[in-house]
Order: C-alpha cells, then sequence, then structure tokens
C-alpha cells in the first residue's frame, strides 16, 4: 500500500468520523420517522392502543381514500392552501421593500435595522402572550379597547369581536395572516446582505445613462436579487403549508367552526385524543401534505427561469 493511498484512507476515516453524529441523527430523527410514518399510512384505525400491534387485515390504500372522502380534509387543505395564496406574496412583498430602504446608508439606519429586527427576538412564548392580549376577544384586548376609544365599536349594545374564534372565516383567516407582518423583520439580514451584494458600478452606469430610478429597480435590483426571492418564496411556501400547532396558541380549538384547522392542524389533531390517536390516518394526511409541497417545490424549481445567478450568460 503506498503512502499515497494509505493518506487518503486516513482522510475518509476522520471525515467519516466526524460526520458520524450528523448521520446517526439524520438517520433516527429524519429517515426513521419518514418510513415509519409512511408504512403505517397504510393501517386503518392504527390507534396508540394498537401502535405496536399492526392488524394486517387493515393494511392498504383505505386511509388515503377516506382523506379525499372527508370534507373536513378539503376544508382544511382549502384554508391551507388560501392562508399561502395570501401571506406568502404579502409578507415578502413588505419585508423585500422594507429591506430595500434600510440597506440604504442614511443617518440612523442602523437603529431603524435593529428596530426593525427586534420582534423577532422576543422568546416564543413572549410572542404568543404579547399576540393574545392584541387580538384578545374580550374588550380588554388591545384592538378591541382602541376601536372603543375611538367610539368606532360601542361595547354597551355591541360585543367585543372575537378574532382568531370568529364565526366568520375571513375574519379569523385575516387576523391569523396579520399577525405574522408582526415578523417580517426576520428575513431582514439575508435581504440586507443580498442588496449590498449588488455591485455599485452597475448602478453607477445607469445613472449615466439617464435611467430613472424606478427603472433601474425592476431593471437591475429585482434581476439581481432573484436567487434571493426564489429561496424566501421555496421557503416561505414550505412554512406556510405546514402551519397549524401554532394556531393553538390563540384558540383552543382551531377557530370558531373550523376556521383556522389548517391541514397541519387536522394532522395534529388526529394523534390527540380529539382524534382517537388515529396514527395510520395522521400518517396518511402527512404524506399527502409531503406529495402537496414536493409537487410544488419541482414546479418552483421547473420554471424557475427568471432567476439570474452569477456566471450566467
Amino acid at each position: 500500500m503506498t503512502r499515497k493511498t494509505k493518506n487518503k484512507i486516513k482522510e475518509n476515516v476522520i471525515g467519516y468520523t466526524l460526520i458520524f453524529p450528523l448521520l446517526i441523527s439524520l438517520t433516527v430523527f429524519t429517515i426513521y420517522p419518514l418510513l415509519l410514518a409512511l408504512f403505517q399510512s397504510f393501517f386503518t384505525n392504527l390507534t396508540i392502543k394498537r401502535h405496536m400491534n399492526y392488524d394486517w387485515s387493515t393494511f392498504g390504500f383505505q386511509n388515503y381514500i377516506n382523506a379525499f372522502q372527508d370534507e373536513g380534509f378539503w376544508k382544511s387543505l382549502r384554508l391551507t392552501f388560501t392562508y399561502a395564496a395570501i401571506s406568502v406574496p404579502l409578507i415578502l412583498t413588505l419585508s423585500f421593500v422594507a429591506a430595500y430602504f434600510l440597506s440604504k446608508e442614511f443617518k440612523g439606519v442602523k437603529v431603524f435595522r435593529i428596530l426593525y429586527y427586534l420582534p423577532c427576538l422576543i422568546p416564543g412564548i413572549v410572542s404568543a402572550i404579547i399576540y393574545k392580549y392584541i387580538y384578545s376577544g374580550d374588550a380588554y384586548g388591545f384592538i378591541n379597547s382602541l376601536l372603543y376609544t375611538l367610539h368606532i365599536r360601542d361595547f354597551s349594545n355591541q360585543s367585543a369581536i372575537a378574532f382568531f374564534d370568529n364565526e366568520t372565516e375571513v375574519v379569523a383567516l385575516v387576523s391569523f395572516i396579520s399577525m405574522g407582518l408582526f415578523g417580517i423583520g426576520g428575513s431582514s439580514p439575508f435581504w440586507i446582505a443580498g442588496f449590498k451584494s449588488i455591485p455599485k458600478s452597475y448602478y453607477e452606469a445607469a445613472e449615466l445613462d439617464g435611467i430613472s430610478k424606478p427603472r433601474i429597480f425592476f431593471k437591475i435590483t429585482i434581476p439581481m436579487m432573484s436567487k434571493y426571492i426564489f429561496f424566501q418564496v421555496i421557503s416561505a411556501f414550505i412554512a406556510a403549508f405546514q402551519v397549524g400547532q401554532g394556531v393553538l396558541q390563540f384558540s383552543a380549538t382551531g377557530g370558531k367552526n373550523g376556521n383556522l384547522t389548517f391541514l397541519g392542524l387536522t394532522i395534529y389533531n388526529f394523534t390527540q385524543s380529539a382524534g382517537g390517536y388515529n396514527f395510520g390516518y395522521a400518517s396518511a394526511l402527512s404524506y399527502i401534505l409531503f406529495i402537496i409541497i414536493a409537487g410544488l417545490s419541482i414546479i418552483l424549481f421547473r420554471y424557475n427561469k427568471f432567476v439570474y445567478y452569477e456566471g450566467d450568460n
């Protein structure tokens, strides 16, 4: 065995030793649960009491058939698509525009950047308490108190607005979406880094040619930021389709009449007592959600011709 071969083997051993903890973690906490959920999704009425005692007579596609025949599934799927279609473009657009102005150099910009990002530093449990107070459905909630102070709503003959537990689906959904606006500063470091990476020479050449600022924004800034936009769109859509359990922080029932029962929350409910601990059906719903997210990701990657990368012609 040559010295070169020994060094190569030594490097491989060191490399695999370093990534071994990651491989174990990936296998135990990702690959195994995925395969187990897929296996369980083919068993009907697989409850917690029969978790390790599989009834092979129930093996089949019945869970998937039941899902497509379930009105609750279609409602949760529609709510999830509606939430994603509204919240993702809205939040990304607002965060992009805000970060664009914060990427400029002016007096006090660093203070504004800190204030803009500050809500994202608040611990989740504290944020939940703050949001519950702001959107509280009684007369002491911040928004309801504000409406009363401005004489927009009179609680002597009108009840307080229950935002998350509202009987109107639109009110509940808009309330939940608006809550996400408080966290748009979370992506600001990512956006600002992208804006800073655009060569200044591009802007200088455009200004010398007498091109207007709006046209510079749409012809230079947005194309050069397209790879950052694409990454944020992919990440935001995946996160939006997985939303669900967080609703329980503000509404114990998932909204009045299921108005905030997204598909992610429906899956969670079937693993709890309310859903009869039906892990088989929950697993089937999980894989339906996985297929939807994977399909959407493939479509976005397939038709991402607008994305510009360094080195492209």
